[in-house]
């Protein structure tokens, strides 16, 4: 028998202990990796978990990043290791529905608006201070609290501005069944209103209402342009009802009133119902749709950092009485304020769609973590058809109160949607030169009575840009 050498044996013997050490480096760090890095990726639960035990561990030292409108102005921030950020007044309210907070526990994230969804860098990622990266908005300041404190006033609704040019959103003022301050969590997360978490620029979703004719106006005038229609396919003589083939109900003008012989234009200044039934079925599902459509209505919109804007476009049947409910605005399209601002974007911008963003830049110090790069989402409609459909909505906000000569040239449509649960949802949508709007109000029944905040919001404008 053939006797081993030792020290054979013995550099076996280390490269076992080796391979197992090995192993079992490899075996920790699966499971590391599948607790830390894995598995909070696929479960709530358990990023709850990791990110639980990361906060326990910065929250004494930590300082939440600032953060800071297109101004450079500070909006909320925080200096005093282990306490909340704070906003000075009238900002902790006026921002409340935008910036949020985010909370977490062994078991879940609560997460709402801006804070909510940049945690990671503001509260997740510190320099040699501990303090967190810090966020420049586009938002204004003094538009923000303008739009909270004197359009909305305490009135549920919502205020939304976007530069014509960029898609930066100037201001989104949200006004619902509660008041939040941003500086206290427990007026967020006590609640016990159905709902109170709601930014209603964003999230609420309900019929255009006469908005809509906008749409419906955009693809009367392709159509006539590229079948080379005449002045004579938009004359309509309005009786103060109309009935759709095949259909019983009638659609009536506002307070019944009755235009007899108009055109498109005085269509859109009075809002009649019954010439855009008329018209949304001379046009047809197919060119209304696709107008539809270009303007990105039944599309998702993602605003980076701030979620998913969403819109529904329904025809039901498609029948001539479905098409006519959706010509002017009613049926079941639903849309939000914000979407409607981007549709006066579009039209502002000779007919291209920005996509919109809220956050400029996230840094660290002078290291950029996060830049948006600007972009355009859709190519609406052509120059010339553009150009047609300002003149009649700078017509039509003229009569508003609008004029020329006290806002300058300013473009406006106005709409009441009849919702299903009861409430009357009215909205007043535009530009001007520079920015586009859309103020919206649940607790008005017709919207004559947004012309007053419209002139107030256009007049600010005006002036903020002219700084």
């Amino acid at each position: 028998m053939t006797k081993m050498n030792p020290d054979h044996i013995a550099k076996r013997r280390i490269r076992m202990v080796e391979a197992a050490g090995a192993a079992g480096c490899l075996l920790l760090c699966a499971v590391f990796a599948g607790k830390y890095l894995i598995m909070p990726l696929l479960s709530p639960s358990h990023r709850a978990t990791k990110n639980s035990v990361t906060m326990q561990a910065i929250e004494g030292y930590m300082v939440e990043g600032s953060y800071l409108d297109r101004n450079g102005s500070l909006i909320m921030g925080g200096e005093t290791p282990g306490q909340e950020a704070q906003a000075a007044y009238p900002l902790n309210y006026s921002y409340a529905w935008l910036l949020g907070y985010y909370t977490v526990s062994s078991q879940s994230e609560n997460r709402f608006g801006l804070r909510g969804n940049l945690y990671n860098y503001t509260m997740f990622t510190l320099d040699e201070h501990d303090k967190g990266a810090t966020v420049r908005m586009t938002t204004d300041n003094g538009l923000q609290n303008f739009a909270f404190s004197s359009i909305l006033a305490g009135n549920e609704g919502s205020v939304t501005v976007i530069d014509n040019d960029s898609g930066a959103i100037m201001c989104l003022a949200s006004q619902s069944t509660t008041d939040y301050d941003v500086n206290d969590i427990s007026t967020f997360l006590m609640s016990d209103v159905p709902g109170s978490q709601f930014r209603r620029g964003t999230y609420e979703n309900d019929p255009p209402g006469s908005t809509f004719k906008v749409i419906t106006s955009a693809a009367a005038l392709l159509k006539a342009e590229e079948e080379g229609l005449d002045d004579s396919f938009f004359n309509y003589t309005d009786t103060g009802t109309y009935v759709a083939e095949g259909d019983a109900f009638e659609i009536r003008n506002y307070n019944d009133y009755v235009y007899g012989d108009i055109g498109l234009e005085t269509a859109l200044n009075n809002s009649v119902n019954c010439y855009f039934a008329n018209l949304g079925n001379l046009v047809g599902k197919d060119r209304i749709k696709a107008m539809a459509e270009k303007f990105l209505i039944g599309t998702d919109i993602e605003i980076p950092f701030l979620g998913k804007v969403s819109s529904v476009l329904d025809f039901g049947a498609g029948t001539p009485a479905d098409i006519a409910q959706v010509a002017f605005g009613q049926g079941n399209t639903e849309i939000t304020p914000l979407h409607l601002a981007l549709i006066g974007q579009a039209i502002a911008n000779d007919g291209v769609m920005m996509q919109p963003y809220i956050i400029e830049s996230v840094k660290m110090g002078r290291i950029p973590l996060y830049t948006n790069i600007r972009h355009k989402l859709s190519n609406c409609i052509t120059h010339s058809v553009d150009e047609k459909l300002k003149t009649i909505m700078h017509s039509t906000a003229v009569g508003y109160g609008l004029d020329e000569a006290n806002y300058g040239m300013v473009y406006a449509k106005t709409g009441s949607a009849e919702c299903p649960d009861g409430r009357v949802h009215t909205y007043i949508m535009g530009f001007t030169k520079d920015a586009s709007f859309c103020i919206s109000s649940n607790n008005s029944d017709i919207s004559y009575t947004l012309y007053g905040a419209a002139q107030q919001l256009v007049a600010y404008l005006n002036a903020l840009y002219a700084q």
